[in-house]
């Protein structure tokens, strides 16, 4: 029974490592980048990817809005009516990788324009 038990912890522990994982810092020699950094602060502590691509656009919607008073509900509070305010913006998606050497992971680094917003481990090399 140990003996089973060793070999399903070993299976699911090999399953694991094989999946791709979402990590929130990247060590590049004695920095660390994380989730929020900037491209020129990642260029700068990392150097050169070694593949850069777009890899599309996000489009995002902001509605704001400071209430609808109808004036027979407020006649004296509210002077007029308010309407919703739309806004909407195209931010681009990059993707960098980086191949930090042999027996590391493979990581990809997600910006939504000029922020990271993701690291992804790919394959070990």
């Amino acid at each position: 029974m140990r003996e089973f038990g060793k070999g399903a912890l070993m299976a699911a522990l090999t399953l694991l490592g094989m999946a791709t994982a979402n990590a929130d810092s990247m060590r590049c020699g004695r920095y660390l980048v994380n989730i929020g950094d900037s491209q020129s602060r990642v260029l700068d502590l990392c150097g050169e990817p070694q593949r850069a691509w777009q890899d599309g656009f996000i489009e995002e919607t902001l509605r704001r809005s400071d209430g609808y008073y109808p004036p027979s509900a407020a006649p004296n509070l509210y002077p007029g009516p308010v309407y919703e305010k739309e806004i909407r913006r195209v931010i681009p998606v990059f993707k960098w990788e980086y191949n930090l050497g042999r027996g590391t992971f493979l990581k990809t680094l997600v910006f939504h324009s000029d922020t990271l917003v993701g690291i992804i481990d790919g394959p070990r090399q």
